[in-house]
């Protein structure tokens, strides 16, 4: 369903379009969905699903929590960089066409506000706003969001130090903030190894495949 989708759009796609990619008929595919509306919110909730435990796995681990935050996004943006079709059916063509898709990727951003509430900690700063974490995902998202819709998915990897430098700032301040991005430049320069294999991208081995 997302590949098909990422080719047709979500207005366009037909259940035909969507059983002939899947090589099933369409008796399977109404067992198993009501019409291709449940169809789509089912696939994109496995997307989406499976990139937040990715992101959340590689946030795990030793290190200080800027670090950390560093894992989790590079996690993020790899895996869109290698799969730019199912990038956009995540966060730009299910979220704008069906309200409950928008729901389901509000609430996985949402699932990922924890990792950010570790920074509070490390601040080690009781004057932190109330919303400083969903000021922190959302920015992230926003950038991550624009250079999605403009086609520019596969350059996202490169966007790291300064999306993390919009996520550190509200906890570290701007000049720690840049010395963190500094650092990743750094790293990214010595690891500079291509985008990762697009089975490796979001933990399953085709994640897009096993959605239609």
């Amino acid at each position: 369903m997302v590949r098909a989708v990422a080719e047709k759009g979500s207005e366009s796609v037909t259940v035909a379009d969507v059983v002939q990619r899947a090589s099933v008929s369409r008796d399977t595919f109404y067992k198993l969905f009501k019409d291709k509306k449940e169809c789509l919110l089912a696939a994109h909730a496995r997307v989406i699903d499976g990139l937040v435990v990715h992101v959340s796995h590689a946030f795990e681990g030793a290190g200080p929590w800027p670090l950390k935050i560093r894992r989790g996004l590079a996690a993020c943006l790899e895996a869109f960089s290698a799969e730019p079709e199912v990038a956009r059916v995540a966060t730009v063509e299910a979220p704008a066409a069906r309200p409950e898709a928008q729901r389901h990727y509000r609430g996985a951003l949402e699932r990922l506000r924890p990792l950010f509430k570790e920074g509070r900690e490390y601040a080690k700063s009781d004057t932190l706003p109330p919303d400083t974490e969903l000021m922190a995902v959302g920015g992230a998202e926003a950038v991550i969001f624009e250079e999605v819709a403009s086609g520019r998915t596969e350059e996202l990897p490169a966007l790291l130090p300064d999306i993390l430098f919009t996520v550190l700032v509200p906890y570290i301040g701007p000049e720690a903030a840049k010395a963190e991005g500094r650092r990743t430049r750094r790293f990214l320069a010595r690891t500079d190894q291509g985008p990762p294999a697009r089975d490796q991208a979001l933990g399953t081995p085709s994640l897009a495949e096993d959605s239609d």
